[in-house]
Formats: structure tokens, C-alpha cells, sequence
């Protein structure tokens, strides 16, 4: 069995971390099939998040490779806002917007078509900080996902953080039961997402 440990972010881990986003990118199993470019999908759920507010990021290692993360933000708002203004900014400077149909579109065109899209991101008062969670294969059903949301849990109480959030996909009913067990709860859903909140 791996030796799991948890560690802080290394600019070094960017690309196995845009990797496992990628490979855990359609309700927690491996999304590279849909997207002819495999960086389309970091550059929304990763990305932001090691450039923003690294020390926010943390890392599951399993001795060899990496197994895992979890990454998020203290400040929804402020984060949204930058990455809206200044994340996205570079890459619609790299990027061009999808033309045609949109309903013709491939994951990839409509992943990127984000960049170009004014964010309406869901904000909850009572709970600032959001968080995004992502384990491979290796590393699920061991418990590990437990261990990270405590060691994430006890970043924000010791910046004083008392709530957080996170948005998942309706589809994903084996990561929302996860989050019900650990106490979190649910806030509100619409046809594609479910949002959760704890207090902290």
C-alpha cells in the first residue's frame, strides 16, 4: 500500500497537478478522452489557484508520484475578481473564443469559451473561502480524502476563516455523499451543480 503524506505546494508540482485535473476531470474519472488540449481544464480548476494563493494549495504524495490535491481561496470574491480581470485576461491574450454553434461544441471549445464568458460565480456570505478536491484512483477510498479536507479545514481556522464552500457536479453523487458525511451541507443546486457549505 503507498505511504501517503499531505505537504505543501511546490511550484515544481504545476504540471502533475494540471495532469490529475485533467484525469479527474468528468465526475472524478479520467476527462482526457474529451479535450484535444489537456491544459483547457487546469486553466480554470488549477491554474488560478497555485498562481492566487499558493499557500492554500496542498499536495498528496503517495512516495512516488502525486496522488492528489486540494487547493482553494480564503476570499471567493477577490479571487473571482482577479481571475476574471488579470488569470483570464493572459489567456484570452493566448486563446481565441469558439465560433459557430454553441450547442456543436466540443468540451474543449466550451471549457474555453470560460475565459471569454463574465463570471456570475455563486457567493455565500457565512462562507468566503471554496475549496476544490481531486484525488486519482490510487488514493480513493483510503481515507486520504478525509485526511486533506482536515488539513485544509485547519488552514482556514488558523486564518480565521469561518466557512467555507465548494460547487460540485449533480452528476458526482459519490463526491456528495463524501461531503455529507464530513458534515457539510447542502446550500443550494441548479440543473448542473450542487453548492455545500460548512461552518468552521
Amino acid at each position: 500500500m503507498p505511504d501517503f503524506n499531505i505537504r505543501s505546494y511546490q511550484s515544481g508540482d504545476r504540471d502533475a497537478v494540471y495532469d490529475i485535473c485533467l484525469k479527474t476531470g468528468d465526475s472524478g474519472k479520467d476527462a482526457s478522452h474529451q479535450f484535444t488540449d489537456p491544459l483547457a481544464l487546469g486553466h480554470i480548476y488549477a491554474g488560478p489557484y497555485m498562481e492566487y494563493e499558493p499557500q492554500s494549495v496542498f499536495i498528496l504524495n503517495n512516495g512516488k508520484n502525486l496522488s492528489g490535491y486540494i487547493m482553494g481561496t480564503m476570499d471567493s470574491k477577490a479571487f473571482y475578481d482577479w481571475m476574471y480581470n488579470e488569470w483570464f485576461q493572459l489567456l484570452r491574450n493566448t486563446y481565441s473564443q469558439p465560433s459557430g454553434d454553441p450547442s456543436r461544441w466540443s468540451r474543449t471549445e466550451k471549457t474555453i469559451n470560460i475565459f471569454f464568458t463574465e463570471m456570475n460565480k455563486k457567493l455565500f456570505e457565512e462562507f468566503p473561502a471554496h475549496l476544490h478536491i481531486d484525488l486519482l484512483p490510487i488514493a480513493q477510498g483510503k481515507g486520504q480524502g478525509k485526511l486533506m479536507m482536515d488539513h485544509y479545514i485547519s488552514h482556514l481556522v488558523n486564518n480565521d476563516i469561518k466557512g467555507v464552500h465548494l460547487e460540485l457536479s449533480i452528476a458526482n453523487k459519490r463526491a456528495f455523499n463524501f461531503y455529507k458525511r464530513y458534515g457539510m451541507s447542502e446550500l443550494e443546486r441548479d440543473d448542473d451543480s450542487i453548492f455545500m457549505g460548512l461552518h468552521i
